[in-house]
Order: structure tokens, then sequence, then C-alpha cells
């Protein structure tokens, strides 16, 4: 399964719904409508479908169950949204600008940014 990756500050919002107050719901993106417990379209990233998923659903209600709904998203081509904080961000920064002796103010946030994601999405193909 893929990834979608999200930064503060960096990409646009994601229009989560007010419903989705805590970090443990799964929240996938799709290029076709997906399953899940609370449902929207918002800005393209792998498409413009989006599922959140409780952490918890009703295991006697098939339709609920937090499972079924990952495994419904899995075969319908979903990514799985990965949110990532500008503190993270800035940590890689700090690294960054350390490892190879950048003058912290040479680049703006957005280039970190990119680094970032390409440091991310690389490490996600080597598996």
């Amino acid at each position: 399964m893929g990834k979608v990756y999200f930064i503060e500050d960096y990409h646009r919002s994601l229009s989560l719904p007010d419903e989705l107050i805590t970090a443990d719901w799964l929240v996938f993106n799709a290029p076709r409508p997906i399953s899940g417990h609370i449902l929207w379209q918002g800005d393209f990233r792998h498409g413009v479908f989006y599922a959140a998923i409780a952490p918890e659903g009703d295991p006697a209600d098939e339709f609920s169950d937090r499972e079924w709904c990952i495994k419904r998203c899995r075969e319908n081509d979903a990514s799985l949204v990965v949110n990532i904080s500008k503190e993270e961000v800035l940590a890689y920064k700090v690294q960054m600008d350390a490892e190879y002796d950048l003058d912290p103010d040479e680049h703006d946030y957005a280039v970190y940014c990119a680094s970032y994601l390409g440091k991310l999405r690389r490490n996600d193909a080597e598996g």
C-alpha cells in the first residue's frame, strides 16, 4: 500500500471533518470512492476521495469493522495519509544544516519540505 504525505504549513489542508479529533484514526486517500467511518472529498493527492477509519469499529457490524474498512481501502488502491508535523521538518532542517554545513537562512521551509518528502519516499521504495 502506498502512502500520501501531508506536511503542516506546506500542503493545503486536507479539510479533515470536525469529527476527527484524535490521532488514532487512520485516514486513506484514493482515486475512487472508498470505505470508512467518515467519508469526504478533498484536494487531489492520490485522488480526491478520503475515508477516515475509527480506532474501534463494531465487530458485529461488517461495514463498521476497522479491519474490513482497511481491507476495502487497500482493494481500491487507497494510500495511507501520513501526517508530518512542522516540528519534524524543522528537526530535519537542523540535521541537514549541521550535516552539510549549510547556512540556516540559505533555504526556505519549502526546500526542506521537498527534501524531506524525497527522503521519505526513497525509504518507502527501499522497503
